[in-house]
């Protein structure tokens, strides 16, 4: 082959070369300029448009909007070459929050009569109540305005049961409490009206100040107990007359017995338990 010839071939095939990486090129860039990003609702897309506007490119892609969303850039304006479109999602919600505050102790007195040592309480517990309207940012806080703010107050009478070394054991909420209107009488050890011999429970137990005799249809036995002008007691005794929402309440002596006699009296259910 003549070296002209040669000569011409590797013009051409150069030629050929140059051409095909400038048609690529030009390919490429037509790509380019027509693909384009949105970020929306978390995601990232990619999609390529001959659109004109920011609207134009989103009604392609389906994706639709509300009154409070925000488009950037303007949802009106041009499309950007290779330009990424961010729609940020607003809704605004008016919530509530609760906040319990620290209580406050307004008094406090223990008592040591009766089975065990307790502690009565009153304290005022406050609950902040604020009224809020928030404004997210694709579910993300990003304005808060407090709309009213209040405090709410409670007096809340408590029990609680002291133990070993004077720490408190358990403490009851009297209000939350079942509470039950009744009729109290009083026994006391050797009581000759008491039933039996008047010294050992129905549970066994040795007669003292605190047992209480109930109805077990009314009061389960095993029950903690808690009468005003009383004090703290346990359901561990049961009487042939103490039907329904009868209570007989056990004293030292026959001196403790009369102010109880007939007496209607509240009885604060606490809990049922092994012991008192």
């Amino acid at each position: 082959m003549r070296l002209s010839n040669i000569f011409n071939l590797r013009h051409i095939v150069f030629a050929a070369i140059v051409l095909f990486a400038a048609i690529a090129a030009w390919e490429t860039l037509i790509y380019w300029r027509h693909q384009h990003m949105v970020f929306v609702d978390g995601k990232q897309l990619f999609a390529q448009s001959n659109a004109t506007t920011v609207s134009d490119f989103l009604k392609e892609l389906k994706i639709t909007l509300d009154d409070d969303d925000i488009v950037e850039p303007d949802l009106m304006g041009p499309l950007p070459r290779r330009g990424m479109v961010r729609i940020i999602r607003v809704a605004g919600k008016k919530e509530r929050t609760e906040e319990e505050l620290p209580p406050e102790l307004i008094w406090r007195k223990q008592y040591t009569s009766n089975l065990r040592p307790i502690e009565l309480q009153k304290e005022i517990r406050k609950k902040r109540i604020s009224d809020s309207f928030t404004i997210y940012y694709d579910s993300a806080v990003h304005n808060q305005k407090i709309i009213s703010t209040r405090t709410i107050k409670k007096t809340v009478f408590q029990l609680a049961l002291i133990g070993a070394g004077g720490k408190i054991e358990k403490t009851y909420d009297l209000n939350s409490c079942k509470k039950m209107r009744m009729v109290a009488t009083a026994y006391y050890p050797g009581d000759p009206l008491a039933w039996g011999d008047g010294t050992v429970t129905f549970l066994g137990q040795k007669m003292r100040r605190g047992i209480i005799a109930v109805d077990p249809n009314v009061i389960p036995l095993h029950t903690r107990l808690y009468v005003p002008g009383y004090g703290y007691g346990f359901a561990g005794d049961t009487g042939n007359k103490i039907k329904g929402k009868r209570v007989d309440l056990g004293v030292n002596n026959k001196a403790e017995e009369k102010p109880f006699m007939h007496k209607r009296v509240t009885v604060y259910i606490l809990e049922k338990a092994d012991s008192w």
